[in-house]
């Protein structure tokens, strides 16, 4: 079959899943947001009470990453989240960030994702937007004890710099595609609650398996997942989305595979002649906006595909929606899971 994507497929891949992380960030975001986080105005009112939750023995804490590894010495209590999802593990773990992302978009109300705001009743985070440019000097201000990017798109550069301020834990291996276990294991480390994070880790895996064994119609079934701007873009088997409807029993499509063969992306670009290779039983398109799917229409390769033309195509719609299911975390199943197998069984079962 013809390469789906073009260029060196390493440095491809880690640009497309930049440019996915920037489609659902910071495109969603508007300039006055991204000016407000710059200096410092947006959120400024931040509180934290220090709380003693890390088990006996977990500290000195060391946390392996794709930038070497990070000794946490004491329980941190000043916690500064940047990137995807890291925050919910951390509240998942009763801590409360004095920094995270900011999200914007429907179903998102004070730029703070739907399953996390009520762990912010009593304090308001500082709001940060990170990508493309990390704010250095906003997340300075709030002098924290450390730093987690575990699901992030920091280099090397990002990186060394974070760790003038505080330790700071990055991704493990491969930018934006941190499942959510390892973040949760690698935060509850950081945090100094190792075996409190297998059990958040234990409990939602408890739930995604007894969600396959009560919907048996969806064994089997392969799935296409995608997003489009200029391109279509194919997440990997690799992805956290993908391995979350594995654990409930699908399969990625054949096109997904070798659209991702040879690599370890996230994500791949999709040569707009070879769009009809990605046939599935589902085909699920990230369209927060409900624009996207119209727009894919008008593409003939595109709406010729069994599973578009027989309706067999999920729309993620609402940025609270495509966050709680493109970026699956501790806190985000629980909160969008019930919907998104009701979807796929109406047009699987």
């Amino acid at each position: 079959m013809t390469t789906l994507f073009s260029g060196q497929r390493r440095a491809a891949s880690l640009a497309v899943a930049a440019l996915a992380a920037t489609a659902l960030l910071a495109g969603c975001s508007s300039t006055d947001d991204a000016a407000d986080a710059a200096t410092g105005t947006a959120g400024a009112t931040t509180s934290t009470t220090a709380v003693a939750l890390a088990e006996d023995g977990a500290f000195p804490a060391t946390v392996e990453h794709a930038y070497g590894s990070t000794t946490i010495e004491t329980e941190p209590q000043r916690i500064v989240t940047i990137g995807w999802s890291a925050q919910d593990a951390v509240l998942a773990l009763g801590k409360v960030p004095v920094g995270i992302e900011r999200f914007t978009g429907s179903g998102i109300v004070d730029d703070i994702l739907p399953w996390d705001t009520d762990y912010f009743v009593d304090a308001t985070p500082t709001l940060l937007t990170s990508n493309p440019e990390v704010p250095f000097e906003q997340i300075m201000a709030l002098e924290p004890d450390v730093i987690i990017a575990v699901y992030s798109g920091i280099e090397q550069s990002d990186y060394d710099r974070l760790t003038e301020i505080a330790p700071t834990v990055a991704f493990p291996e491969v930018a934006w595609s941190t499942p959510w276990q390892d973040q949760t294991t690698m935060i509850g480390a950081a945090l100094g609650q190792p075996a409190r994070a297998d059990e958040l880790v234990a409990g939602i895996a408890d739930t995604l398996a007894a969600t396959r064994e009560a919907n048996p119609e969806l064994a089997g079934k392969t799935v296409t997942y995608a997003m489009a701007g200029e391109d279509v873009i194919v997440f990997c088997p690799n992805d956290p989305r993908i391995e979350m409807l594995v654990e409930i029993g699908m399969v990625p499509s054949a096109g997904t595979e070798q659209a991702c063969a040879g690599d370890d992306a996230s994500s791949v670009i999709v040569s707009p002649e070879l769009v009809d290779t990605l046939d599935a039983d589902a085909f699920i398109l990230v369209d927060v906006d409900d624009t996207v799917l119209d727009q894919l229409m008008q593409d003939d390769l595109f709406a010729g595909l069994p599973a578009v033309a027989d309706g067999r195509v999920i729309q993620m719609i609402g940025m609270d929606y495509a966050m709680a299911t493109s970026a699956p975390t501790v806190l985000s199943i629980p909160y969008a899971l019930d919907e998104f197998v009701t979807q796929l069984t109406d047009i699987l079962g």
